[in-house]
């Protein structure tokens, strides 16, 4: 419980302060400087260029509503519009009033792990301190934050989900702000739900603040319960955004976007472009026609393409935020990473192509699919949104004014709970001591076939024991300590349990983590690069031939590692991301319990051991080569869908491809393609994963030749 006394103190001050501005909404520097103790203004001339600014937020003259009704109300929706500055100025307002004044911390949580380090390090500037001590982040595989100093801690609403486990009240908080919340991830669901849970525990001293630019707040309101949830709309944009659409569909977004790019340059006055496109396979081809077309074009040469989504580390992400040398204009290609929360200054132009990747479970097949779909419409309008931050701006749509009011584009997303593999969020219950996942009280009710799914892809790898629904002691409790996919901790704990393969597992679990392969052509040497990675290729799959560039960099001597990179077509961004998440995770095993000489076990030239230990976790991915394909296509093993060897994949221009697979991800498009594929032996399915395959379902062996 919060100490009476400062609590006391913080609810007179804020009574005060409302007197004296008789409830209207208009700011005065003498509430800042009495309510705040003069916390925010600052002698000099930076600090108060800060302050200027933060009072030009529409936030700021609704600061008091905030204040009060966080204080009256256990529960606070704040709606606002992008720019607003909720993510950056409320969690500074809750510092100024007192929150954090018994030692305890105001929590901010994002989706994704880039907007929680970027507003960390924005709010860090604006209140003058060094990141990780006042304030700070911890997102997975990153932590810069102080348990004794941190006091405004901005973390990704899966890491706070995480901390539950040691600290079941989340007593460290005293406000946990839930930023972001029409995302709907599973992670947002699961800890809204948690919160409510340990708000009837903590019996009034914890105040939930949850925020959106576009969210349905009744529902929220109804789910923690309305006589105690206060709604605070901030109203105003910052800067008016003029936005424009094509007079007829485009044939090619990407094409589009570079287009769109290359006008705005030419004929817009100076200013940086963020670019939405749904995959890092299509920023990666934008950024190359520009690079291709730059060569020939010297007026080009202002212009600089830069990437940015969720597969670059957080170093990678912020190159994207730094300012651009004088004279040239950043055009930045993005996911819906840049859809929420980052304020990329200098942005003045959006192009916004209407389509994101979204992954979607079919329980029928058990095939989880990355499709690109149409954005929604409060998507439309946050990315709209990131164009007015700072200045007025314009936002160009790679589709007509017709389209974008049709149905083609719904209102919301669809939450995840009812569309992904709920196995994660099962697992995550489980530990926390919910026994029935059917009767637990969700924001929104998932799919009954979802949880049923999820349920038995935990039973099947061995998390919770099939007849009682508990986690197994040890490996059901160890799985849900690692940061990673229920699949991909069981190949990890596995590795040391029955295989042997520590060192090849934690490469192969790292790489596969991030999402993304370590072989890049530049362009024009595509040809060199096929050839120079001939030397890590594995007959045994994509993921063997990952694990041996990651390792081939690991045992480079690190004063060479970057020219080493760059001789063998590598990205050296990529496999220093991956050496640092393998170190973290080796680190999780040592608090397991497991010895140095456990952990330093390789299966060296007996691959098998690893391909077994892959199966171990991805069994549900398996799929057999389709006869009736002509050898080229493969079907699910389980459910039957039908898909295609991606053609990244070292098997892509092979004619004798392997009869039995395990993939790490499928991608669906105009068909479904498989990734990250690795040979198996089927007879293993069956040996590893009793309980998802009888051995009618897996095939028989290959028969014995006859004389």
């Amino acid at each position: 419980m919060q100490a009476p006394d400062i609590a006391a103190k913080r609810r007179k001050g804020l009574a005060d302060a409302l007197d004296r501005d008789a409830g209207t909404v208009e700011g005065t520097g003498g509430f800042v400087q009495r309510y705040y103790g003069g916390a925010s203004l600052g002698g000099s001339a930076r600090r108060a260029s800060i302050d200027e600014q933060r009072r030009r937020l529409p936030a700021f003259k609704h600061r008091l509503q905030l204040l009060y009704a966080i204080e009256t109300h256990l529960t606070t929706i704040v709606t606002g519009e992008p720019g607003s500055g909720k993510s950056t100025q409320l969690p500074q307002y809750l510092y100024e009033a007192g929150w954090a004044a018994d030692g305890k911390a105001i929590a901010c949580t994002q989706p994704r792990r880039v907007a929680a380090a970027m507003l960390a390090q924005r709010v860090a500037d604006e209140m003058g301190v060094e990141l990780g001590t006042t304030v700070g982040f911890s997102v997975r595989f990153s932590d810069a934050s102080d348990p004794q100093a941190t006091r405004i801690k901005y973390l990704t609403d899966g890491t706070l989900v995480r901390e539950c486990y040691a600290d079941p009240l989340l007593s460290a908080y005293s406000v946990i702000m839930v930023d972001e919340a029409q995302d709907r991830t599973i992670a947002t669901d699961t800890l809204l739900a948690l919160l409510k849970k340990v708000q009837r525990k903590r019996r009034g001293d914890l105040r939930v603040v949850i925020s959106s630019a576009t969210l349905d707040a009744e529902r929220l309101r109804a789910f923690f319960g309305r006589d105690d949830t206060a709604t605070v709309s901030i109203s105003g944009q910052l800067f008016p955004v003029d936005t424009q659409y094509l007079d007829a569909p485009c044939e090619n977004y990407v094409t589009a976007a570079v287009e769109t790019v290359l006008r705005i340059h030419e004929l817009e006055a100076l200013g940086d472009i963020l670019v939405f496109l749904p995959g890092k396979d299509d920023i990666a081809a934008a950024i190359s026609q520009i690079e291709d077309l730059a060569y020939a074009n010297e007026r080009l040469a202002s212009l600089l393409p830069l990437p940015m989504h969720a597969g670059l580390s957080v170093d990678g992400q912020r190159v994207a935020l730094e300012p651009a040398s004088a004279g040239v204009r950043k055009a930045i290609f993005a996911t819906n990473v840049a859809e929420t929360s980052v304020t990329i200054d200098g942005v003045l132009y959006v192009v916004d192509c209407g389509f994101v990747k979204q992954r979607l479970l079919d329980p029928a097949t058990g095939l989880d699919r990355l499709a690109t779909i149409p954005i929604s419409k409060s998507s439309a309008r946050q990315r709209a949104g990131r164009a007015g931050r700072t200045q007025p701006g314009k936002v160009f749509r790679l589709y007509t004014h017709a389209a974008s009011g049709s149905s083609l584009f719904p209102q919301h997303d669809v939450p995840e709970v009812c569309r992904l593999p709920l196995a994660p969020m099962a697992l995550t219950l489980k530990a926390l001591g919910v026994d029935n996942l059917a009767r637990f009280d969700y924001v929104q009710p998932p799919p009954p076939a979802l949880l049923s799914h999820a349920l038995e892809a935990l039973a099947s790898l061995g998390a919770i024991d099939a007849q009682t629904g508990s986690l197994t002691q040890g490996f059901g409790l160890h799985l849900v300590e690692l940061p990673l996919d229920p699949p991909l901790g069981a190949c990890l704990l596995n590795s040391v349990r029955r295989f042997g393969c520590v060192r090849e597992a934690l490469a192969a679990v790292a790489l596969l983590s991030l999402g993304e392969t370590p072989f890049v052509a530049p362009s024009g040497r595509q040809a060199e690069a096929r050839e120079d990675w001939r030397d890590f290729m594995a007959r045994e799959g994509d993921v063997l031939t990952r694990v041996n560039a990651l390792l081939g960099y690991q045992d480079t001597p690190a004063r060479a590692r970057q020219q080493w990179c760059r001789t063998h077509f590598l990205s050296s961004r990529l496999l220093d991301q991956a050496t640092r998440v393998s170190r973290q995770l080796e680190g999780y095993l040592v608090r397991f319990g497991h010895s140095r000489s456990e952990l330093a076990s390789s299966c060296g030239r007996d691959a098998s051991l690893l391909q077994k230990c892959l199966v171990s976790g991805l069994f549900a991915n398996a799929a057999r080569r389709d006869g009736a394909a002509g050898g080229s296509g493969y079907r699910l093993l389980r459910g039957g869908a039908a898909a295609d060897i991606h053609p990244s994949s070292v098997y892509f221009a092979e004619d004798a491809r392997p009869e039995y697979v395990i993939f790490a991800s499928a991608m669906a498009t105009t068909k479904t393609y498989i990734q990250g594929v690795t040979a198996i032996e089927p007879e293993w399915l069956t040996e590893l994963a009793p309980h998802y395959f009888s051995a009618s379902q897996a095939a028989p062996s290959r028969p014995h030749p006859t004389n």
